[in-house]
């Protein structure tokens, strides 16, 4: 009994000599672990790769040899069963028997004799071959005498790698515990218990003790790791805790002096919100503006369209004018036929005339303001030549270009018609006109205006170029903007360009870019042909 009893008395005590170490070494423990367990995987890894290996070189030598059967053994064969030679074909069957791995050979031969080398196995695994013998006459006929069966066996290839199996995991386990032992001892000595002593200090520190640093007991040599490292930063924590309540303490002064400066800031926020309040009543008196000059721009379309019906309730006395006209000239002919020595009928002739052609001329006036008029107070499509309407509005810009009379140059197809929106286009050219009128020759003579129109594929270019004085290289980007003038004192609002920005990129969905120039302004404008079923007909 006593025996009996005594038996698990060192299991219980290893048991709890590992619970009591357990609890006063847990990361020993779980760094135990985890080398076990991390050397156990790599050991397993490892042995499942070797073995792979090995089974891969098995069954290579195994293909080897059975290459090597049907290289140099086959022929043989074949000519002792064409010979009927009964004991060359079982010495031959006898040798390829005592290779490795070849348990059975038989041949069965066409002639009714068989011949068999080692015992067929009944179980276990293995691997089977048939070939088919064959002798090949003088004159190069194949005749069939016999078919071979080979049956390899892997069970001692199995063995063999179970063998090797046991081997390696028995030293690698023995090896990985006495290595995972040794780590955990020299962790224990080096990291364990300083930590420990780190965390008794931490649990000992406090704001109203910070006066006794950390020190570890340990050998010199060692005070350059990271054990040292971590003290000092603790003991950098604990000066940077009295600084920080040295700070606290200025901090809690700073914010009674901030105190009495809040209401002085509150005075001084207050007065940026006045100015801030005084800043968007400018915008919205400069909004205001702009939507009272955009009626205006409305108010003005719809004088146009008055101006239009004006205009065509004017053609008809124009009409009965030029007729009476063109009927007193024939009479003041036929008149000078009948007594040429009258010296009225010279006087006659020469008035009819002058009236004939200035009635003419307004004829013509009244027809192109009628159009533009109309096209200016409407945003209808209509189907027109774009060639042709540029002469048009140069004719209802006379009365602007008197004072400066610049040379203005179209080039371009004799024909463009387009499907589009005039009015828009009267809009640009005037706009465009007016200011190199104003800013770029300043009302002088001796300026030329360029207009290039151009087709690429579906698009239309138009290149508006002028050789006055130019744009300011910092007014690139802004030109478009709205109120942006350099002549604001003398009455320019600063929307033309922007109306014709407008214009061009909403009604015409097309771009407007103002490009660098050596003389003068020159402006881009690029416009689909898609919306506006461009057709050229050049003459």
């Amino acid at each position: 009994m006593s025996l009996e009893t005594q038996k698990p008395i060192p299991a219980m005590n290893l048991l709890q000599r590992l619970k009591q170490l357990r609890r006063q070494k847990p990361l020993g423990i779980r760094l135990l672990a985890a080398i076990l367990l991390c050397s156990s995987l790599i050991t397993l890894i490892a042995t499942g790769t070797q073995l792979w290996l090995d089974y891969r070189y098995e069954l290579s030598a195994i293909d080897e040899r059975l290459h090597q059967i049907e290289t140099s053994s086959l022929n043989s064969l074949s000519n002792s069963l064409w010979e009927i030679s009964p004991a060359q074909v079982q010495v031959q069957l006898d040798g390829l028997h005592q290779l490795p791995d070849v348990r059975y050979l038989e041949i069965s031969s066409q002639y009714g004799d068989d011949y068999r080398a080692g015992t067929r196995p009944d179980s276990g695994s293995t691997l089977e071959r048939r070939y088919q013998l064959e002798h090949r006459s003088a004159d190069g006929n194949l005749f069939q005498v016999g078919e071979l069966t080979l049956i390899i066996s892997l069970d001692e290839v199995y063995q063999r790698l179970a063998d090797k199996v046991l081997v390696i995991l028995a030293s690698q386990g023995i090896k990985t515990f006495l290595v995972s032992i040794f780590i955990l001892t020299i962790f224990s000595r080096l990291v364990t218990q300083h930590l420990g002593s780190m965390a008794a200090y931490a649990r000992r520190l406090k704001l109203d003790h910070l006066d006794q640093p950390l020190i570890l007991k340990r050998h010199r040599r060692h005070h350059d790791d990271e054990l040292s490292q971590v003290v000092d930063a603790m003991n950098s924590m604990r000066e940077s805790m009295l600084q920080d309540i040295s700070k606290r303490e200025q901090a809690e002064q700073e914010l009674a002096r901030l105190n009495t400066e809040l209401e002085q800031r509150v005075v001084d926020r207050t007065q940026q919100l006045e100015q801030r309040n005084q800043e968007l009543q400018q915008l919205l008196a400069k909004l205001q503006t702009t939507q009272q000059q955009l009626v205006e721009s409305k108010k003005l379309a719809a004088l146009g369209g008055l101006v239009a019906g004006v205009a065509h309730e004017i053609n008809t006395p124009i009409g009965i004018g030029y007729t009476a006209a063109s009927y007193l000239s024939d009479q003041a002919r036929l008149y000078k036929q009948q007594r040429p020595d009258e010296p009225i009928t010279d006087t006659l002739m020469e008035t009819s005339r002058l009236i004939c052609q200035n009635l003419e001329r307004a004829t013509q006036l009244i027809s192109a303001f009628k159009q533009v008029s109309v096209d200016q107070s409407s945003e209808q499509r209509r189907r027109f030549d774009l060639i042709e309407y540029l002469d048009e509005i140069l004719t209802s810009l006379q009365p602007r270009l008197k004072q400066c009379r610049p040379e203005i140059r179209i080039q371009g197809p004799t024909q463009l018609m387009l499907d589009s929106y005039p009015g828009g286009y009267y809009q640009i050219f005037t706009n465009l006109i007016l200011n190199s009128l104003l800013h770029g020759f300043d009302h002088q003579p001796g300026g030329v205006i360029e207009i290039e129109l151009q087709l690429h594929g579906q698009q239309l270019q138009i290149d508006y170029r002028d050789n006055g004085v130019g744009i300011a290289e910092d007014w690139h980007q802004k030109l478009f903007e709205p109120f942006m003038t350099t002549k604001r004192s003398q009455g320019c609002s600063g929307l033309g360009m922007h109306i014709v920005f407008n214009l061009v990129h909403q009604l015409l969905n097309g771009q407007i870019h103002c490009l660098v120039s050596d003389r003068g302004a020159h402006f881009r404008i690029e416009l689909p042909l898609q919306d506006t079923a461009a057709l050229q007909d050049e003459a």
